[in-house]
């Protein structure tokens, strides 16, 4: 049943990605990195270091993900200062170890949580 439910996600995302706008797929990475982080706190909480790692791993590939995707041009100061809290999480993860406080994690996805919701702000206001 697992196997199935994950195979469903990915085709599920899969499809999210094939038909998005580089907005969405932006709204797409946070959503994933809200679950990753998400996977790395409940795995921290539970002692599971395997999946912790795991979690972590994967949220500090979608940061790098966001921050490639920058625009520093265009974006001007708005993204020198998105690719700086994107490189400050990465940078705290990447020290976060599995001896840690849940709490720390908490923080980072409350502050992900913001960024996603003026995001979606952004692109409701965009469509209007």
């Amino acid at each position: 049943m697992y196997s199935a439910q994950k195979r469903y996600e990915a085709l599920s995302i899969t499809s999210r990605i094939e038909g998005a706008s580089p907005h969405e797929l932006v709204v797409i990475l946070y959503e994933e990195l809200l679950r990753s982080l998400d996977v790395a706190r409940s795995a921290l909480v539970v002692g599971k270091a395997d999946a912790f790692r795991s979690g972590r791993e994967r949220s500090i590939s979608i940061l790098i993900a966001l921050e490639a995707s920058l625009d520093l041009d265009q974006g001007g100061d708005v993204a020198a200062l998105l690719g700086g809290i994107y490189g400050s999480m990465r940078r705290e993860l990447s020290s976060f170890g599995a001896g840690n406080s849940p709490e720390k994690l908490e923080a980072l996805r409350s502050g992900i949580a913001e960024l996603l919701d003026a995001w979606t702000r952004i692109g409701a206001r965009q469509a209007a």
